[in-house]
């Protein structure tokens, strides 16, 4: 009689998380009130201050996406496009020798060897 040995079922049943966080429908607070209920539990929203009380930097920060490679010129962009290039080529040398040794494992198959291919022939007469 054959027997398999299948893995024990796990005893441990992980229940799931509770999701804490709730979505505050209330438009006047909305407006006045930087709702961050994940990170303060039982206590207040900080006021939305008006824009004289931020720092001027807060204002001025970049937050456009990075540009594509085909975006950028290299007389403007200077050392942004050359960084670009540098990382795309890195990138095609990767995947360039990633696909070298992606089939090695097919050149010695018995499927190969049952066909009788031995690789390029140098002659007709050579078997």
């Amino acid at each position: 009689m054959m027997s398999r040995n299948y893995a024990a079922v796990g005893s441990k049943i992980i229940a799931e998380k509770e999701d804490k966080s709730f979505i505050d429908l209330n438009a006047e607070k909305l407006c006045t009130h930087v709702c961050v209920n994940y990170l303060l539990e039982g206590g207040e929203d900080p006021k939305i201050l008006p824009d004289s009380e931020y720092p001027p930097w807060l204002f001025e920060l970049n937050l456009e996406r990075k540009k594509q490679l085909e975006d950028l010129d290299p007389e403007v962009d200077g050392w942004l496009y050359w960084r670009a290039y540098r990382l795309r080529q890195i990138r095609q040398i990767r995947r360039i020798e990633r696909l070298k040794y992606k089939f090695i494992n097919v050149q010695n198959s018995p499927t190969m060897r049952k066909s009788g291919y031995r690789g390029k022939k140098t002659s007709l007469y050579e078997m």
